[in-house]
């Protein structure tokens, strides 16, 4: 902390402390004030100069006690206010790092497979970075996609990738062999009815006590010994246009971005989908144009 940002927190809390109702009541007129010196001349037999003297020690005391607990209360505000802008300022650096990539790669003319998932894994093990450091748990990032085509109620949605990190727990023989459908969990098919309903506010889903909450569907329960999952938190944006419109032709939904947390109450649905929805803007227009071009080469090759 500066010496000047050590000098302005002083002098507010300073002004907090000789504002307010309670110094209006206790000197705000020539009565209260003298009733305050007089206290313990009235009710407690003391002399006038002994009394004054208690009536000043009562008023410096209330001084110092009102003092120090603004000066407290200040100091925490803006300890808060350094600790949320360095999350969201780290938060600003990882951002730009990856969405560099992810323009650098969609200015190419042909789109790599092998430096797609690179970049795609980038992506998740910088979310992971940004939503570790925010939750102060550890979390996990997935992106998901259709097997085939865009999202409907019966398709069937595979990892695209994880973080590297989760990738190396969690794609696990069992994992595989089920069939993670849209209809048999409850994130996805809630935000697909949302965008079927153009209903723009609801396009997340957040569930901050998955393993409390009775009606969560979820298939990856049958890959994990119990049908318990390994987190507590989960949040969940479609990867579509931020500018989403059901009336044109950007209103496909392209898959979801998976991000979840060992710990309960880990999300909430302002700047944490603010993030989700930013990204999830970037690389709609990537794995669309991926995406078509895997379809025009597998025309190409029929």
């Amino acid at each position: 902390m500066s010496i000047r940002k050590i000098g302005a927190i002083l002098y507010q809390s300073l002004l907090d402390t000789l504002t307010g109702q309670l110094w209006k009541w206790l000197i705000g007129g020539s009565g209260s004030l003298f009733g305050i010196l007089l206290f313990a001349k009235n009710f407690l037999n003391k002399t006038i100069e002994k009394s004054i003297h208690i009536g000043i020690v009562i008023l410096v005391s209330v001084f110092v006690i009102r003092y120090f607990l603004f000066l407290s209360a200040n100091i925490i505000k803006w300890a808060h206010f350094r600790y949320k802008e360095s999350i969201y300022g780290n938060t600003i650096c990882i951002l730009r790092d990856s969405f560099s990539k992810i323009h650098s790669l969609k200015r190419k003319t042909v789109i790599d497979d092998k430096e797609f998932i690179e970049v795609m894994v980038y992506l998740c093990n910088n979310l992971k970075k940004i939503f570790d450091e925010k939750t102060k748990k550890e979390c996990s990032v997935s992106i998901k996609v259709p097997t085939k085509g865009s999202i409907k109620e019966q398709t069937v949605v595979l990892n695209l990738c994880r973080d590297s990190i989760a990738s190396k727990i969690r794609d696990t023989e069992s994992y595989r062999k089920v069939e993670h459908t849209i209809i048999g969990n409850t994130a996805y098919h809630k935000i697909l009815n949302n965008i079927l309903k153009g209903n723009k506010d609801k396009l997340f889903y957040i569930n901050n006590d998955i393993n409390s909450n009775s009606d969560y569907e979820n298939t990856s329960r049958e890959a994990y010994l119990n049908g318990v999952l390994p987190y507590s938190s989960e949040l969940v944006y479609p990867i579509i246009p931020y500018s989403w419109d059901r009336n044109t032709n950007n209103s496909d939904c392209m898959g979801f971005i998976c991000v979840d947390c060992n710990s309960k109450n880990a999300f909430d649905d302002k700047y944490d989908v603010a993030i989700i929805s930013g990204v999830a803007d970037v690389i709609y227009d990537l794995i669309t144009l991926r995406n078509n071009q895997k379809e025009q080469k597998d025309d190409k090759n029929k």
